[in-house]
């Protein structure tokens, strides 16, 4: 175990500059006035036996976009020259493999759960937009029928891989969820439920079965869910929620949904039975394995917990890491190694008032 006085971690580096494709390695003793985040006990299904610090001189410019295998992340970097590239980083071999190169005026989508696509958005400076979607394997992209520009580079992937959603306008002006299936290469466009004019859709995330779909509206003080069905080109409202300012939900399975309300508690609802439970208090973000077995959560801003979900239950909680505020969590394929990217916890309230702060990446290895 770690104590409060000091630890070591090994913590993998980029060498600075883009032509490097090797990390260097190097220990380093982080003193206790800097409340670093150590390792917690732990005696159940997810003992952590390695950890790993990463992108430290480079962070600021290195943006994970998911994992594409087990032992690899991908990664977004913005170069001097105003171009953005896309690395494959082996953490383990300690190297980095270029996959393909986009503008400056780019953004990139999380990559697809099954780690074989991702879609960029690119705009110009007429206000143009296009929206291409790249094999992961080949670097093609993919066409689609009647494929639109999205509104923003907001694109999220459904769970099987199958489904990427998107806001569009049609030629009317009108707010659509377009949802372009990557098995059928063609594009749906749904009328979007539009209950009030204070506020507007962020995000959307289809099921694995096309049927029900996640829309996460803003609002001028906060955020809400919307659990929609689809209806033909309709999607009708079955559930509506706040959020909390994190604004993490997702499927269970195609009728249940998983959500942090307002104030911090982790619920589940299912359409079926109408039914809400609470599973959880003083939760921030959280992220699911891909068997939607275990969930990985923070709560109080302070630490990392670990449990495994059961019927409406979380079992067997463990806290796998102290001292760290997390923006971004994601579970590699396995479900044995967790990718985290935060602010230490002391660091909280300064990350508020500044309007850069340098996160954190680890990856932790469980036994």
């Amino acid at each position: 175990m770690i104590r409060k006085s000091v630890f070591a971690l090994l913590i993998l580096v980029i060498l600075s500059g883009c032509a490097s494709t090797k990390f260097n390695s190097r220990t380093v003793v982080i003193p206790d006035t800097e409340a670093a985040p150590e390792l917690a006990h732990s005696n159940g299904d997810f003992e952590v036996s390695k950890i790993y610090r990463m992108f430290e001189e480079e962070e600021s410019d290195i943006r994970i976009l998911g994992w594409t295998d087990n032992d690899q992340v991908l990664g977004l970097l913005n170069n001097i020259d105003s171009t953005q590239t896309l690395h494959r980083f082996d953490y383990k071999k300690q190297a980095m493999n270029k996959v393909l190169s986009f503008p400056q005026n780019a953004e990139a989508s999380m990559v697809s759960p099954d780690g074989l696509y991702i879609a960029v958005y690119v705009w110009d400076n007429n206000k143009n937009r296009t929206l291409k979607i790249y094999s992961l394997i080949d670097g093609k992209t993919i066409t689609a029928e009647d494929m639109q520009s999205p509104l923003s580079a907001t694109m999220i992937w459904s769970n099987n891989s199958r489904y990427l959603s998107f806001f569009i306008w049609d030629d009317q002006k009108v707010e659509k969820l377009a949802v372009y299936d990557v098995t059928t290469k063609k594009m749906k466009k749904y009328d979007v439920p539009n209950d009030s004019d204070k506020s507007w859709s962020r995000y959307a995330k289809m099921s694995d079965n096309g049927e029900t779909v996640l829309i996460i509206k803003q609002m001028y003080d906060g955020q809400s869910i919307l659990f929609g069905k689809i209806d033909g080109t309709v999607i009708t409202s079955l559930y509506n929620h706040l959020l909390n300012r994190d604004g993490t939900v997702d499927f269970l399975n195609n009728d249940q949904i998983l959500f942090v309300s307002e104030n911090n508690l982790l619920f589940a609802y299912d359409r079926r039975n109408k039914a809400t439970t609470i599973l959880g208090e003083q939760v921030g973000n959280f992220q699911l394995t891909r068997d939607r077995k275990y969930i990985a959560y923070s709560k109080d801003s302070l630490n990392i917990y670990i449990a495994k979900l059961q019927g409406n239950n979380l079992l067997n909680e463990q806290e796998v890491f102290k001292g760290i505020n997390p923006g971004q969590m994601e579970w590699s394929p396995s479900g044995n190694k967790l990718y985290l990217s935060g602010w230490k916890s002391f660091d909280a309230q300064v990350k508020s008032q500044l309007s850069v702060q340098l996160p954190m990446n680890y990856i932790l290895e469980f036994k």
